[in-house]
């Protein structure tokens, strides 16, 4: 791929998935400051402008570094093709929250779909060669999951994370103790639209409670569960342990229970 120097008052880098790191994009500043760009931004051209792809933190770093110019590749790309770019280069090159995370894995899956919609669950197959195709074509969660390393399961736990917190709840947690826990997440997706919202003026209020079932606990009003007896730790134990662990528990009680006898005792 061939590098450019483009101006960059030519560059249109709005409609992003993740707003600028202010602090990010000065820490890079630094280093590029110093070794100039390692990395060319890519761009698309859009009429006689440029629309970015990816590289929006190195942008914003050269424009804090007054740079006219930038190195950057220029690739052909539609909407879509441009923003599966968008997504993947943050999913795969920075680390994210738990909620970026999120965000991110369930734009990549529409716009998957859109470019493949014979891979779509009870998508639009108009006849048997779109069937042969979508055999062909893995499914968003295999592909996704295969290219990342992780499982398909966690790939679809974390898109309902993103489909099941509303988004204007999405956008006030950003930042916040909440965005960066998966089970904290996962327990705010499971309440209603109206509990969400409450957690969330909760959570600006009193930002040192950091359990949402807590937080709902409050505001349902509802008593603090008592804490479990010896009996109820002891059967709770019981059934995490597997057979071995079960004979090693009943060995050591033998004494203390009458008439019971061990294997061994009984050979």
């Amino acid at each position: 791929m061939n590098t450019e120097m483009i101006l960059i008052v030519d560059i249109d880098a709005d409609d992003r998935l993740r707003e600028i790191d202010r602090e990010y994009a000065e820490f890079i500043s630094t280093s590029m400051e110093d070794y100039g760009l390692r990395q060319p931004i890519e761009v698309r051209k859009v009429g006689k402008r440029y629309k970015l792809i990816t590289g929006g933190h190195r942008l914003v770093a050269a424009k804090l570094l007054d740079w006219v110019d930038i190195p950057a590749v220029v690739l052909k790309a539609n909407d879509l093709e441009a923003r599966l770019l968008e997504i993947d280069e943050n999913l795969f090159r920075r680390e994210l929250s738990p909620l970026d995370h999120s965000t991110f894995l369930a734009k990549r899956k529409e716009v998957y779909e859109a470019l493949h919609p014979e891979t779509k669950h009870g998508g639009d197959r108009k006849s048997d060669q779109s069937d042969k195709l979508g055999d062909l074509i893995a499914s968003f969660s295999e592909e996704t999951a295969e290219r990342m390393g992780i499982s398909s399961r966690s790939i679809e736990r974390a898109v309902a994370r993103y489909k099941n917190i509303l988004p204007d709840v999405r956008q006030q947690i950003a930042g916040t103790w909440v965005a960066n826990s998966g089970s904290q997440l996962d327990e705010l997706a499971k309440q209603t639209p109206e509990m969400q919202r409450q957690v969330v003026d909760f959570v600006q209020k009193w930002p040192r409670l950091r359990k949402v079932s807590e937080i709902v606990r409050q505001i349902e009003q509802r008593p603090k569960p008592k804490a479990p007896g010896t009996y109820e730790k002891f059967i709770a134990l019981w059934r995490k342990a597997t057979a071995d662990e079960r004979k090693q528990i009943l060995t050591y009680l033998s004494p203390e229970l009458p008439g019971f006898q061990t294997e061994r005792e009984a050979a």
